[in-house]
């Protein structure tokens, strides 16, 4: 049996360690023909015409990572998928190509000194017209705090209270306009199927303060502006509560399930009825009937809701949530439309509103988008919905810029395009699959013509995310790109039916987002965050809250598996140096649990960091944190960085071979053989089949396992006369694996 280093120089077998050949080495000067080295694991770079770029240089030398864009938002994995977009960001506005710099300060409002709310459940704003006596109209910025509203006085920049439209335990939601009016659908405070409309209340340019309702058949939850069938603007009204003729006529205890009225129940109240017994200091129930005889009804008791107690004259309304009206004039001097139903009754109305065609209005339902156009055409859009109902599907839905923005009950959100009927999936939990907190509901959107803003509820804990979107092109479609101004709340149970959102537009000169939401049932303010152009206002600074960062993809170089050593990050930044403004820099290697502090970045326009000696791995993620001493106009600004890095691939061996092939050949001990031809077929076999080879060393190491070098078998004859064997010089490579 042939044996490297004791009867011939070295050895090849098949992977099994069957068929082992022997073989000779060449001798030159008395020294055998072998060695072995380590292999270019990197191809030589050929430099391109045109401009150098980085990746010109040998990586084993310098290998480049480069970023000076992030606009694409959060959501990001890696550079490689994702060059333009971050992992995630908090307080962090990286909309604007070439810039990442601190969110807004959110700026939490007071009321006036003095001004007492019977409550602080921040539920709506309005930005509405204000006709002046010069007839000057000007727009002033409204707070629905509780059953209070409040005007915004931008002198002192704090909220003024005015007079109360309703003495009643209620809340208002955002206004719509309507002409030069203002309208706000108004719900009473209480769960989910409790929170049943109250009177809404109006305010006419001209007036000083708000009036409620008196329209016995006007109460709604959602309301929008569309068009009638001759072109006028048109105020419509939906998930509808019709106040009876008929009250109480005894007192009701949370047990009885026979009621007697204060006249007979025929031609108000029904079978199969849902109603709403309410007064101004009574509790809240909904009821279903069941049966009806002369002014006596029997009912099911806390029908989607715990029953209490009720005094004499308690007012009973018809729960109509299916429902929509429509009204030119809201005023208490004007009247509704009789009822159009949408769908059925076991599916309650969860929005309205109107797209570009304004003759059309769209409803949605817990079980899908309804159309109704002024012909009277009732139509179910996206029949699916009818087997993935939810409670709060397409609550808070919105038109802007074109696109139907309808909120999942479960989480996410869908762009609906009417024209086709067709639904693009553009939730968080796609667009961010790691980014799991934010892939709980949507909970109200609001925008003005370039900024859509969301506010999103965390998926596992009670925090709101304020998010910011920006309609982007990216590989040759639009795409949402989103960016995270705020993280908030502080943990406690947050009511999501209560929280909403608003651009507000009164002054030309600032734009604001306002956002107002209740936490642990205590006194809750809104808060405000400056965007765009905001006239250096010290009051729309930058954020100095020290949970501002952003945190870049994980990037690999494209090779994920090959391990760098890491030398230097280069940073440009703007503005650094006076205020305490300033960059620091993290890193976690290879998904490390842990940020590992680099070192902070003072000095603008450039400053070099460098890494740790020996500091290697495979991945690397960068955590970027901008601080400035105080909330100000100016800010820390990131422009681009350049990360300077080393390939440090693992070698592989190289076996460079000659080998002497001939008859009657002396071997290392002493015996004489060979068969040159045999042994020539068989190292060519090997050389053209693709299989693992075990390759035995002449320094009698351990034996290797290896293949042929594709390309590297040349052979050279080195006698061939009349009557003797020919002899070869045979030159291969193997490459250990």
């Amino acid at each position: 049996m042939p044996t490297a280093g004791v009867t011939h120089d070295i050895t090849i077998s098949d992977a099994g360690g069957t068929n082992t050949r022997g073989f000779m080495l060449a001798r030159q000067s008395g020294r055998r023909g072998w060695n072995s080295q380590d292999s270019q694991t990197i191809s030589p770079r050929i430099l391109s015409m045109g401009e150098v770029t980085h990746s010109e240089l040998p990586p084993e030398l310098e290998l480049i990572w480069f970023q000076e864009d992030w606009s694409l938002g959060i959501g990001g994995i890696n550079d490689r998928l994702d060059p333009k977009r971050l992992a995630f960001a908090n307080k962090i506005d990286a909309s604007v190509p070439g810039v990442l710099k601190p969110a807004r300060k959110a700026t939490l409002t007071a009321i006036k000194s003095g001004d007492t709310p019977n409550n602080y459940r921040p539920t709506g704003f309005g930005v509405i017209p204000m006709i002046t006596a010069a007839s000057v109209i000007n727009y002033d910025l409204w707070l629905f705090l509780g059953r209070d509203v409040y005007q915004w006085d931008a002198s002192d920049d704090e909220w003024d209270i005015k007079t109360e439209p309703l003495a009643a335990d209620v809340q208002y939601r955002n206004a719509v306009i309507f002409g030069t009016n203002a309208v706000a659908p108004s719900w009473y405070v209480g769960s989910d199927i409790t929170d049943c409309a109250a009177p809404y209340i109006y305010k006419a340019a001209t007036d000083t303060n708000w009036t409620s309702s008196t329209i016995t058949a006007g109460r709604f939850k959602y309301m929008t502006v569309g068009r009638n069938s001759a072109g006028n603007e048109i105020l419509w009204g939906a998930n509808h509560i019709f106040k009876t003729a008929r009250t109480a006529g005894e007192a009701v205890d949370g047990s009885e399930t026979t009621i007697t009225l204060d006249d007979a129940a025929s031609g108000h109240i029904a079978v199969n009825d849902i109603i709403l017994m309410s007064g101004l200091t009574d509790g809240q129930e909904t009821m279903l009937v069941t049966g009806v005889s002369g002014s006596d009804i029997t009912v099911v008791r806390g029908y989607g809701s715990s029953a209490t107690t009720h005094d004499n004259g308690a007012i009973i309304s018809l729960y109509q949530p299916h429902v929509i009206k429509s009204s030119s004039d809201p005023s208490n001097t004007g009247s509704w439309s009789t009822a159009v139903e949408i769908g059925t009754d076991d599916s309650p109305i969860t929005g309205i509103v109107v797209d570009g065609d304004t003759d059309t209005i769209l409803v949605t339902k817990t079980d899908g988008i309804y159309s109704y156009t002024t012909d009277g055409q009732v139509r179910n859009l996206t029949t699916l919905f009818r087997q993935f109902g939810h409670t709060d599907n397409f609550r808070g839905a919105y038109v802007w810029n074109g696109h139907i923005l309808l909120p999942l009950g479960g989480g996410g959100l869908l762009d609906f395009n009417y024209a086709n009927a067709t639904i693009r999936d553009i939730s968080l939990s796609k667009l961010a699959p790691e980014q799991t907190a934010l892939h709980g509901p949507v909970i109200a959107m609001h925008g003005d013509p370039t900024h859509l803003f969301a506010l999103i509820k965390d998926s596992s804990t009670n925090y709101y995310y304020a998010m910011q979107a920006n309609e982007v092109e990216h590989e040759g479609s639009m795409e949402f790109r989103w960016h995270v101004l705020a993280k908030l709340g502080a943990g406690g149970t947050l009511y999501p039916s209560r929280a909403n959102l608003m651009v507000d537009t009164s002054r030309s000169d600032r734009r604001r987002l306002w956002i107002g939401y209740e936490e642990n049932s205590v006194s809750s303010m809104p808060y405000y965050f400056a965007f765009g152009d905001t006239g250096n206002d010290e009051d729309d600074g930058y954020t100095n809250d020290t949970d501002a960062y952003a945190d870049t993809v994980k990037w690999d170089a494209n090779l994920p598996r090959v391990s760098k050593r890491y030398e230097s990050i280069e940073l440009e930044t703007r503005n650094l140096g006076a205020g305490g403004r300033q960059i620091t820099v993290q890193y976690k290697l290879d998904n490390a649990d842990a940020w590992t502090t680099l070192d902070t970045v003072t000095e603008s326009p450039i400053q070099t960091l460098n890494f740790p000696l020996g500091t290697t791995g495979k991945t690397l993620e960068l955590r970027l944190t901008p601080a400035l001493t105080s909330v100000g106009t100016t800010s820390a600004e990131l422009h681009s960085f350049r990360l300077k890095a080393q390939l440090r691939p693992e070698a592989t061996k190289l076996y460079p071979l000659t080998v002497y092939l001939a008859g009657k050949q002396q071997t290392l001990n002493g015996s004489i053989g060979g068969n040159p031809k045999a042994d020539l077929q068989q190292l060519r076999a090997w050389d053209d089949a693709p299989a693992d080879l075990i390759f035995g060393t002449p320094d009698k190491q351990d034996p290797k396992s290896v293949i042929f070098m594709p390309g590297s078998l040349k052979e050279q004859e080195a006698h061939h006369e009349h009557s003797r064997v020919p002899e070869y010089y045979v030159t291969f490579t193997l490459a250990e694996v």
